[in-house]
Parts: structure tokens; sequence; C-alpha cells
């Protein structure tokens, strides 16, 4: 734990410290700097959070340390929703406060001479991390088209980016990619054969603290919310200006941002609430769930309460 909390100070130290009061500075753990987490640089960018009178440092560290980031006091939100409901499993003080997706935004990504899923049992599959939330998509997609991932190699590559480039080097039969390397792979005469989306529900990214935060600073939980709430509702009512946006941003053709808006405002939670209903059937779902650990209920994961509080 000493080395975590260690790791953690110095990815924090890189952004310099907190404002002097340390109550207008909102640090928000993201696992990397792509088109899927696209929203939170948005409200950063257009002064979403400045608004509500908050400064936003947005923090680049692996899911599994934003848990103990958040945990410990060093990060006021997680964006890894799945990651915070694995972790409230095994009774870590958490609660999921807005849901980003209904849907992960992942699709599994092949070459040419790969045109059926099946066809890659006994090969090389790259995904970020054994365990994180693209390891489990490919497990959904593959395994929902009838494929036996037991007979999969699935190779932990640190993320989206190695693992697109050694599909490009052909060290990888097929790799799990999220916007915009979905797009620029497919340009390139790249095949993606499934989409998450297609064959599962379930909430990809969005905040989570801990439940300490929850009680003693509901006003800057509250201020988050609403920025976030803010730039959803621009993304989805300012298409062009939006592909702009993750154009010059993100450093990609015209193509690719078009691409990357499409598939994101496609599985958008326009209100950052995934229903409950839903939620716990994602939740029950026969990959949301490791073996071995417990079953919580919804109330356990959830406290929409603030975010409702602001409709």
């Amino acid at each position: 734990m000493k080395v975590i909390l260690l790791l953690i100070s110095l990815a924090l130290a890189a952004f310099g410290p907190a404002s002097a009061s340390g109550q207008d500075t909102v640090r928000i753990g993201l696992s990397v700097r792509n088109v899927v987490l696209m929203p939170f640089y948005f409200a950063q960018d257009k002064g979403f959070f400045e608004k509500e009178g908050l400064k936003a440092e947005i923090i680049q560290i692996r899911s599994n340390l934003q848990v103990a980031g958040v945990v410990a006091g060093e990060l006021d939100f997680m964006s890894g929703v799945g990651t915070a409901i694995d972790a409230i499993r095994k009774g870590l003080p958490l609660k999921v406060v807005a849901v980003l997706y209904k849907a992960p935004l992942f699709s599994l990504v092949t070459g040419t001479s790969i045109n059926r899923l099946r066809e890659l049992e006994g090969k090389k599959v790259g995904v970020s991390r054994i365990g994180s939330e693209s390891h489990n998509a490919a497990v959904w997609m593959l395994t929902q088209n009838g494929v036996d991932v037991k007979k999969i190699t699935f190779i932990q590559t640190g993320s989206t980016t190695v693992s697109m480039i050694g599909l490009q080097q052909s060290s990888l039969e097929a790799s799990v990619l999220s916007p915009p390397f979905t797009g620029e792979m497919v340009l390139q005469g790249f095949k993606v054969l499934a989409k998450t989306g297609d064959v599962v529900e379930a909430p990809f990214n969005g905040l989570a603290t801990s439940r300490d935060r929850l009680r003693s600073r509901p006003e800057r939980i509250r201020g988050t919310l609403k920025a976030m709430l803010d730039s959803f509702r621009r993304i989805k009512q300012d298409r062009r200006g939006t592909i702009e946006y993750i154009q010059q941003s993100f450093k990609v053709n015209s193509k690719i941002a078009e691409n990357s808006y499409n598939e994101i405002t496609e599985v958008m939670l326009d209100n950052l609430i995934m229903p409950e209903d839903r939620l716990k059937k994602a939740m029950d779902s026969p990959y949301a769930r490791g073996e071995g650990e417990k079953s919580v209920s919804v109330n356990d994961v959830v406290d929409y309460s603030i975010l409702r509080s602001l409709r």
C-alpha cells in the first residue's frame, strides 16, 4: 500500500500543489488521454468547471491506482466506473455518482487475414491490462460470438496505443481498441469484427468518489457533476464544434474525428444516469463479477442523489 501511495504522490506531483484553500481544486484520475474520455477534457477546456468555481486537474493514472488515490483522499474522483464497482465488491468505501456511457466503447479489430472471430482461437489478442475493462470487453465480444476464450492468448500491452502498434506490426492477430484508434485502423484497411455495445450493456466511465467525500464535500461534487452535465449537453448539441475539437485536441483527421463523435454519442447517457434496473442487470451479468467476489446491491454501488437534484 505504501508503494502504491508513493506512485500516486509522484503522479500528482507533476501537477503541482492544490490551491491554497484546497477547496476549489478538483483532482480527477483518468487512465489515459483519449477520445472516449474527451468529455472531461472538453469540460475543462470550455470552462465548465470554472463556471462552477472549480479548478479541475485531470491526472493520468492507472485505474487500480485511481482506486487507491480516491480511497486515500489524494484524488477527488476516478473515471473507471467498472473498476470502482469491482473495488466496492471488495469492500472499499467508494460510490459511483455518474455514468457517462451505457456501453463500453471497445471494438475488436483484426488484420485482413482474419475473417471470423472463431479464427482467433489459438492466437494473440492485445488488451491494455489483464482484468481491465478492455480485457473484459474482449471476453464479452468473443464469448457472445461462440469463441472459447480459454483458447485465446491475451497479451497485456499497457496501453491502447501499444495494442494498436502490435496489430500494425503483426505481433498481435487482434487488439481491443477504442476511439479514435478504431477509426484510424479502419482507414488503414483493418477490420472491426465486433463492438462491445452490440453484445452487452454495462456502465462505462463516469465519476466515482469516496463515501467520505460525499459526506464532507457535497458542494464540490455538485459543481463537478454540473460541469460534466454542461459538457455532455454541449457535445450533443454542437456536433460540428465538437468534431472540430476532437480533430484539434487529439490530432486526428476530420474523418476519424467524425467517426469518433458518432461512436461516442451513440452510447452517451444524456443525464449521466444509468437507470438502476439496467445497472443491476449489468452487474448481475456473467462477466461483470470475478470468481469469489461478493454480490452487491445497486444502492451499495451508486448514489445519484446530487445528480438528480441538478435536473
